[in-house]
């Protein structure tokens, strides 16, 4: 199994890539230079790696929410990337669209080893992008309800106790969501070696897009100044 990722949903540009059971990975936070060095970055992955796109089984991005810029970006250069694919003859490419949320919850999972996880990103104007996950018997987040973007005291809090707190929001917002976690992770950036986690169960299940069908989740319309 041979699958690449990217994401550019915060301040971090990140890419991965898995071959077999081994995921290697560069990430960088480079504030408003992702369109700069993502496909640098991409290209000295396969490098080290030694594989060629055309070999590849899938590619996977963070689908946002997260910045707009960043989303699109992802999504653009991955569209572009199997739309390449496609066009070398290996008919509709699959693409695995993976929540930078979730992505964020399962590198908190992996190297904390928390299991239930509210995860709350900055979305500007006074909102944030929540979500809330629990860890399966796998070792693999799932989402508990949906994906939302709200004010701060508006986010849906679970009733059960003892949920840890993951993003920025944590700590921008501190004061304003009505649950203390027990800890809380406020610095950590989604990174594309977790999307790879994630990915690989769906690309086994089959889940996957068209290079067409490979868009940015955004939760709201309206585009702010980032």
């Amino acid at each position: 199994m041979k699958i690449l990722a990217l994401d550019t949903s915060s301040t971090a540009c990140s890419v991965a890539l898995l071959l077999d059971d081994n995921i290697s990975y560069l990430h960088r936070v480079l504030p408003s230079q992702q369109a700069q060095f993502i496909l640098p970055m991409l290209k000295e992955l396969l490098a080290i790696n030694k594989i060629n796109l055309n070999q590849l089984n899938a590619i996977s991005f963070g689908c946002g929410p997260g910045s707009f810029t960043g989303v699109r970006l992802a999504a653009s250069v991955t569209q572009g990337l199997a739309y390449g694919l496609e066009a070398c003859g290996l008919e509709e490419f699959p693409v695995i669209p993976i929540s930078s949320l979730a992505a964020l919850a399962q590198a908190a999972y992996h190297d904390l080893g928390w299991k239930k996880l509210l995860v709350g990103v900055d979305a500007r104007i006074q909102e944030v992008y929540w979500g809330a996950y629990k860890v399966n018997e796998q070792g693999y987040v799932e989402l508990i309800n949906t994906e939302i973007v709200c004010p701060p005291a508006q986010v849906i809090l679970p009733e059960e106790k003892n949920w840890y707190g993951v993003g920025n929001a944590w700590e921008i917002y501190a004061g304003q969501i009505a649950y203390e976690p027990p800890e809380i992770d406020a610095t950590r950036l989604p990174m594309a070696a977790a999307l790879l986690e994630l990915a690989k169960i769906d690309y086994l299940k089959k889940k996957w897009v068209s290079a067409k069908e490979a868009l940015p989740v955004y939760l709201r319309d309206t585009v702010t100044k980032e």
